[in-house]
């Protein structure tokens, strides 16, 4: 590095930084804080059609360098950010489980995560109560299978194992 470049700013310093400014902002009247609000929104949509031409442009030429990019942290957070990545299988499973656990819980049974069969299985156990219910084909299907289907569209079949 020669003495006219600056050094990059450390993540730890970004976020300090937004939340200084977030703080400041915070104070401010609606009108104002719309003002704030609207470049952002400006600012945040340029950066996303500049993101996409650039992952096209990168997966024309090279889909390798475009995974280790996104490997990379805060490549991949600015990325999930925009919705130009999705976030990881097993976390979206996690999460489609974790909004119907409430409704098992209540009748004393829960469901827990067995395994992911890409390219479009997963394989579920009903706990508790619901393992030997007689509605657990119709809690399989009706309740855990939808869940996971609407967060992850790319799994085709909901498995429940003993």
């Amino acid at each position: 590095m020669n003495d006219t470049e600056l050094e990059p700013a450390s993540i730890d310093e970004l976020v300090k930084e937004i939340n200084r400014f977030e703080t400041i902002i915070s104070e401010w009247d609606e009108s104002q804080r719309c003002v704030v609000v609207g470049i952002q929104r400006a600012i945040e949509d340029l950066h996303k059609e500049a993101l996409t031409r650039l992952i096209k442009n990168i997966k024309q030429e090279s889909m390798p360098v475009l995974r280790q990019a996104v490997e990379d942290e805060v490549v991949y957070g600015v990325l999930l950010y925009h919705g130009l990545v999705k976030s990881p299988l097993q976390l979206r499973v996690q999460t489609a489980l974790d909004q119907v656990r409430p409704r098992l819980q209540s009748h004393y049974g829960d469901v827990e995560l067995v395994s992911i069969k890409l390219p479009d299985t997963v394989e579920v156990r009903l706990t508790g109560t619901c393992s030997h219910c007689s509605a657990s084909e119709l809690t399989l299907s009706q309740l855990v299978e939808e869940s996971i289907q609407d967060h992850c569209p790319e799994i085709k079949q909901v498995i429940a194992v003993r």
